[in-house]
Parts: structure tokens; C-alpha cells; sequence
């Protein structure tokens, strides 16, 4: 798969998960491929604070179809910024 071709599938994750969640993505730390699709772990953004040392993320691994559509996710962890 190409590099742009994989741009694209980690963005349509996180337009997916952002749809899903309503929460801001903030950082992509894992692109797998797995079995009959991708495996991609974000963090997301789950509450904003001044300093921004202090906001609250969660991690999330999401599974996804060849096609890019998610077909599954689950919160593997919480933490903050400053902490992560």
C-alpha cells in the first residue's frame, strides 16, 4: 500500500472515530496490519485544560476493514498530557 493510500486510511480513521466518539484526535501511535483489515491506536482528546500540559486523553485501538470503514474500537487507557 502506498504512502498516500495510508495517509488516507489513518484520516478517514480519525474523521470516523471523531464522528463516533465526539471527541478530537490527537495523535496516531500505531498502524498494524491485521487480519482482514487494519489495526490503528490513537489518542484522542477528552478534555481540554489550561495549561495544556493537563488535558485528559484516552487511547483508543480501533479495527478497520480493508475498505477503511471502522468496524470496531475500545478505550485502552486514559492519562494526562504532561503524564503520557
Amino acid at each position: 500500500m502506498s504512502t498516500n493510500a495510508l495517509v488516507n486510511l489513518v484520516e478517514e480513521a480519525k474523521r470516523q472515530m471523531t464522528a463516533i466518539t465526539g471527541l478530537s484526535p490527537d495523535a496516531i501511535s500505531r498502524l498494524d496490519r491485521s487480519e482482514g483489515g487494519w489495526t490503528v491506536s490513537m489518542d484522542m482528546l477528552e478534555h481540554r485544560s489550561i495549561p495544556r500540559t493537563q488535558d485528559l486523553l484516552a487511547s483508543y485501538e480501533v479495527t478497520l476493514a480493508d475498505d477503511g470503514q471502522v468496524t470496531g474500537w475500545h478505550r485502552t487507557g486514559r492519562f494526562i498530557r504532561g503524564q503520557g
